[in-house]
């Protein structure tokens, strides 16, 4: 594993030159690969890489080094094939990214699903291997509807992405296309299989919920913009991205599952970013998914630290030690920090332009007042975790373990991003030409909605309901019922595979097979019984039968 980490290190520092360059050279780099040749035609595989596919790579490479580093404290035994598999799923989403033209982009896209269908289910029990069942059943259909596409595609000139803005945007091949990346970035109605995906260990959810699974469909329709542009999908992208932000904060307000609620944190940010799109700001799209991806990344390895520290995932039941667990609480306090967006730390620099843009642009007055108001609730569900590991007391009176070097480390690569990486980079990309104006009512809508917050949890916390909703609390706590879909299919699949083990144990598989076998066996026996009979005495039995029959 040590040989891995420094061979991440080796590529992370030839990707920090060749970003530097794309930079300041304004360039892109096309590589070309001839993989095989014969007589008439040539099979090559194209990599892209230009200034969006070179700062996600990075930030990739980045998070996987530093998954790699905790890895060594967190996953004690299969350690080997962990990391085969941490390496294919790196692997599959950098083919994604660098890929310029379909077929790559499938490989990519494919490998990402069979990788993280292998790591949901590491630990081999029954309800992380049928929370992979599950989560590979939603993304499938993703799968069939960007082969789909594909295929409506085959009839144009070329798969390249460059000369899509150059075709006619049809309206088949886009809609497909739109619903393999609500499908894979967890949009309603696909999103109950993100919270499913917490079976996994957590550095895995650290690395899928940050920069590589989720965000492959965001990264797409960033890829296509001229095509998203001209096709006026812009409605049903804000429209769904609307109902999923709804979902997601109402929901992660009720959570009390870690990994649960910063998985539901994701799919906000996720939502965001599509919201953003669907108002043609997909540069300021891409910059957040950036900076998403490293305290994102870091909220959930300290998390994970929380969670083998207590040996729960309620966060009721937490507690942290501050003097055992110093790196890992100032690091979650401060990447809590970051997702709310203070001043000044990464996500400040694209949450609050967007958020401007938004309220500058002609949308609707209440869906601009609903966006700024579920703005409000990334906040509140930060300082819930904040307030809850921070402030609860421990329970035993035994000396606690400290953290690992390799847990420093890890938490320390990607601090430093999640604090100053806004700064530096916001200087570098082209966010946006527009300026924004805004009246000064419009500027104090979002300290006043965080007074109104602020007030509400503490109104809530002190009433105590005597006959609580259990209907609006179920709808909310089963992410609006989706959640009951997910149990069906468990059902099914539960039912199914006790009747291929109970038909196994009768031992019914077992007689077809042997029947089979000896079926196979009497008529192999008897051909070659009739090709050692002579050829006159064939002939004679042959026409002895004619004989009879006439």
């Amino acid at each position: 594993m040590k040989s891995a980490i420094l061979m991440m290190y080796l590529i992370m520092f030839m990707l920090v030159l060749a970003t530097m360059m794309i930079f300041s050279k304004n360039m892109t780099i096309m590589i070309e690969w001839k993989m095989m040749s014969l007589s008439s035609s040539d099979m090559n595989m194209f990599f892209l890489l230009d200034e969006k596919s070179s700062v996600f790579t990075l930030m990739v490479m980045i998070v996987t080094t530093s998954i790699m580093i905790y890895s060594q404290f967190y996953i004690q035994k299969k350690k080997v094939m962990f990391l085969k598999i941490l390496i294919m799923f790196m692997a599959s989403m950098v083919m994604l990214i660098l890929s310029p033209n379909m077929v790559t982009l499938i490989m990519g896209w494919e490998g990402l699903g069979m990788t993280s269908f292998s790591l949901i289910m590491f630990y081999q029990n029954k309800s992380s291997v049928m929370s992979s069942m599950y989560t590979m059943m939603m993304n499938r259909v993703g799968d069939i509807t960007l082969m789909v596409a594909m295929m409506i595609l085959m009839n144009s000139s070329s798969w390249m992405f460059l000369s899509m803005e150059y075709l006619s945007s049809s309206a088949k091949w886009v809609t497909l296309m739109t619903v393999s990346m609500f499908s894979k970035s967890a949009q309603v109605p696909f999103s109950s299989w993100l919270t499913e995906a917490m079976a996994a260990p957590t550095p895995v959810s650290a690395l899928v919920h940050s920069s590589t699974l989720v965000t492959a469909g965001i990264y797409l329709m960033i890829r296509f913009k001229s095509v998203m542009m001209a096709s006026g999908m812009n409605t049903v992208v804000l429209t769904v991205a609307m109902i999923t932000l709804s979902m997601a904060s109402m929901n992660s307000l009720l959570e009390m599952d870690m990994k649960k609620l910063v998985a539901l944190s994701t799919l906000s940010q996720i939502s965001i970013m599509f919201i953003s799109i669907s108002t043609n700001l997909y540069s300021l799209a891409f910059f957040h998914m950036i900076m998403h991806a490293t305290f994102k990344s870091l909220i959930f390895l300290c998390s994970s630290t929380y969670i083998s520290n207590s040996n729960t995932q309620d966060l009721r039941k937490m507690y942290s030690t501050s003097i055992n667990l110093l790196v890992t609480n100032m690091a979650f306090n401060v990447a809590s920090m970051v997702l709310c967006a203070l001043p000044f730390m990464s996500s400040f620099y694209s949450k609050e332009i967007i958020m401007e843009m938004i309220m500058s642009t002609p949308l609707n007055k209440i869906t601009t007042l609903t966006f700024v108001i579920l703005m409000m609730v990334t906040a509140s569900y930060s300082l819930k975790m904040m307030i809850i590991i921070n402030m609860n007391k421990m329970n035993l009176t035994m000396k606690m373990w400290k953290e690992t070097s390799n847990q420093k480390v890890s938490s320390l690569i990607l601090l430093i991003p999640s604090v100053i990486l806004g700064n530096s980079m916001s200087w570098f990309m082209e966010l946006n030409k527009n300026v924004i104006y805004l009246s000064v009512t419009e500027k104090l809508i979002p300290p006043m909605m965080i007074f109104i917050t602020t007030m509400a949890m503490h109104c809530i916390s002190e009433y105590k309901m005597t006959k609580p909703n259990k209907i609006a609390n179920q709808m909310l706590t089963y992410m609006w019922f989706m959640k009951n879909l997910n149990l069906m299919n468990k059902m099914m699949l539960m039912n199914q595979k006790v009747k291929m083990l109970k038909t196994t144990e009768k031992g019914v598989v077992i007689n077809q097979v042997n029947l089979l076998i000896n079926f196979i066996y009497k008529s192999t026996h008897l051909l070659f019984k009739t090709n050692q009979i002579h050829l006159k005495t064939t002939i004679l039995i042959m026409t002895i039968f004619m004989m009879i029959f006439i």
